[in-house]
């Protein structure tokens, strides 16, 4: 299973010389295993997505915030003939098309979903499901207007995407329990401690919250992603420094990770 990352950033894109180091795209990564391509959301890192030679991909939406589709309206997946099946949960009362017609339509888009020279099949799923030999399980995490967390397994190997996640709650406890034992989890971490104080109830967690999982689940090794925007190159070496394990990292752009 090979993982690369294409995106790490939350809330909305950043750039300039301060944002180099980590990335300022917001989230995507890409997942290659057993043949299959799937991304894990689609914001603005999927426009730094290499060439693709499959006819068809795979997309996996947490959900549809702005952040973690932006980069769909772009994307050469979407310009191209190939089959995207892009899968998500219904909320607030609309399928996944639906969702995404909310920002693919005029007058926030000039262009609509059903448009792009792409057969795109869009799949609402709320259960576990394969993709090829591929296993996807997946569990609600606890965010405004909901967000899916998802684990991918393939020949024993596993990955946890948690983004967009609150700790405090009985959810972190079935996170827990979730990703155990998992080779790689990528975990929301977009406050400081302190941050998080006067942002409660926005959805997102902290370095030392993701730490505490990642002891109690028993994973080999925790990404920490969803980078605040207003943390530039400087603000995340510091936080990541505080982290005293080799085996904990913040995510960066363009990293790969080999399972």
């Amino acid at each position: 299973m090979k993982i690369s990352v294409l995106g790490v950033r939350g809330s909305v894109p950043v750039d300039g010389e301060g944002f180099i180091k980590y990335g300022g795209a917001t989230a995507c990564c890409l997942v290659e295993a057993a043949g299959q391509v799937i991304y894990l959301d689609a914001g603005s890192g999927l426009l730094r997505s290499p060439d693709i030679d499959n006819e068809q991909v795979s997309v996996l939406l947490s959900h549809t915030h702005i952040d973690h589709i932006l980069g769909l309206p772009l994307s050469r997946l979407l310009l191209s003939k190939r089959r995207i099946d892009i899968y998500a949960k219904s909320r607030d009362g609309l399928n996944v098309k639906e969702q995404l017609k909310c920002l693919m339509s005029p007058p926030l888009w000039p262009v609509g979903v059903e448009t792009y020279p792409a057969d795109i099949v869009f799949h609402d799923v709320d259960t576990a499901f394969d993709l090829g030999d591929v296993h996807v399980d997946m569990m609600e995490a606890d965010h405004p207007g909901g967000s899916t967390i998802f684990r991918l397994e393939h020949k024993g190997r596993s990955l946890v995407y948690a983004t967009d996640h609150e700790h405090g709650g009985d959810k972190q406890k079935e996170l827990a329990v979730f990703a155990k034992d998992t080779d790689l989890l990528l975990y929301d971490a977009q406050y400081t401690q302190d941050e998080y104080e006067r942002m409660k109830g926005f959805g997102h967690s902290t370095v030392s919250e993701g730490m505490k999982l990642f002891d109690k689940c028993g994973a080999k090794r925790i990404l920490f992603v969803h980078h605040d925007p207003r943390h530039d190159d400087i603000k995340l070496a510091e936080m990541e420094a505080q982290i005293k394990n080799e085996h904990a990292a913040f995510a960066r752009a363009g990293m790969i990770v080999e399972l």
